[in-house]
């Protein structure tokens, strides 16, 4: 054998026979393998009744691996010797899973180069200066918080490098408090809420910093004991009966729009009552602005019959003098925790009109959200009921609640 069919020998690799006994269906019997790798590293493995017939066996088909590796080695390509050692240490991992050609087109189909490109701590500054007046202060510390140590985990490398497979990676070196065990589900939904929120607005098209948001296919975990708090029927006819006495009903238009609006009080209404012209009873919408928006999408409401009757029904200014006072003694007096008046408005939406893209695009949730947390938290009876709550349907003036 010549030099070069030796080593085209050995890249082919070599077989052996050897007498095994097998299993089979609670028999043990005697017989012969040949046993052996070809020159890609596949496993070949071939029994034969008795010694002669493995023989040949083996003898047939170390030649046919050694023609097949001679005809390779033979073929003239125009791949350097570094490209060709690239796509066979490529073929080896791939095994007889995918082709090169599999693998080449599934690259070109999800492959965006990036049409703008920024490092991840610019983006950053930029994502928390336009949160600026539109989210709480403490929102946007905390959001600095989060981008910072994820900039510091990542590397501070281009914000279109990062990956869905980097978001989950930081997301599972969060650690507890005592340093060494994993951050609870809460603290990772946390942090993942904010990644979204971030990449969200990098992806939106006014910037289109990113093809897509990278966080999006990151698990979101369901926590034991979650729950969304909302008023029942009782409880919300009780509370808007209670605001329309109140001090002339100076505060019901206030609370109809939390409550049968989903407006977020706190920040959306505040900022609402400085724009009242966004209160469009002719088209019965409210608009709530990217400024107003505490997410920073702009989003509509419809104004149904009983809000609209709220907001014709009284006057006077969204919030009026001694306005914070007022709605503390309200708040506390119905036991109204920060954000259970919207809560309430999305349980009854999808209660009572059974759409989660509507309730979706009034509530400015996703329909994930919605279907988690929302569905089936009110009775249709309750839903319905909710909707038809109007000024002057008490006979008494004042509700007291049982404690």
């Amino acid at each position: 054998m010549q030099q070069n069919d030796v080593k085209a020998n050995r890249r082919a690799g070599r077989l052996t026979v050897r007498q095994k006994y097998f299993y089979e269906h609670g028999y043990r019997y005697p017989g012969w393998e040949v046993s052996g790798t070809d020159g890609n590293g596949n496993r070949i493995r071939k029994r034969c009744a008795d010694e002669m017939s493995a023989r040949l066996w083996k003898t047939a088909k170390e030649a046919e691996l050694l023609n097949s590796e001679r005809l390779i080695r033979h073929l003239s390509t125009h791949l350097t010797v570094d490209q060709l050692a690239a796509a066979e240490a490529l073929v080896a991992r791939l095994g007889d899973r995918y082709t090169l050609t599999e693998v080449g087109d599934f690259f070109f189909r999800n492959h965006r180069e990036a049409d703008f490109k920024i490092s991840l701590a610019k983006a950053s500054v930029a994502f928390r200066g336009a949160m600026e007046g539109v989210i709480r202060a403490r929102s946007i510390v905390q959001l600095k918080s989060t981008l910072g140590q994820f900039e510091k985990f990542v590397e501070g490398c281009d914000l279109h490098e990062i990956t869905t497979a980097d978001c989950e990676r930081f997301l599972r070196s969060l650690r507890g408090r005592d340093g060494a065990s994993p951050a609870s589900k809460k603290t990772w939904n946390n942090y993942r809420a904010d990644l979204h929120l971030f990449f969200e607005w990098c992806a939106d098209k006014q910037r289109r910093w990113l093809p897509s948001n990278p966080a999006a296919d990151t698990p979101r975990f369901k926590v034991e004991g979650e729950h969304i708090e909302v008023l029942s029927l009782e409880r919300a006819r009780a509370l808007m009966e209670y605001v329309a006495e109140f001090k002339e009903g100076k505060l019901a238009r206030y609370f109809a729009l939390a409550l049968f609006a989903g407006i977020r009080p706190g920040g959306e209404l505040e900022k609402l009552a400085a724009h009242p012209n966004l209160i469009d009873l002719s088209n019965r919408v409210v608009r709530i602005t990217r400024v107003i928006s505490k997410t920073g999408k702009p989003r509509q409401v419809t104004i149904r019959e009983n809000l609209y009757e709220w907001l014709t029904h009284f006057g006077g200014d969204l919030l009026p003098v001694n306005h914070d006072r007022e709605l503390k003694h309200i708040r506390g007096w119905f036991e109204l925790s920060r954000d259970v008046l919207r809560h309430t408005f999305v349980s009854m939406h999808i209660g009572a009109f059974k759409s989660f893209a509507d309730t979706a695009l009034e509530s400015g949730n996703s329909e994930k959200i919605i279907r988690d947390h929302y569905l089936n938290t009110s009775s249709l009876a309750d839903a319905q009921g909710f909707w038809q709550i109007a000024p002057g349907q008490a006979e008494r003036k004042v509700v007291h609640l049982a404690s």
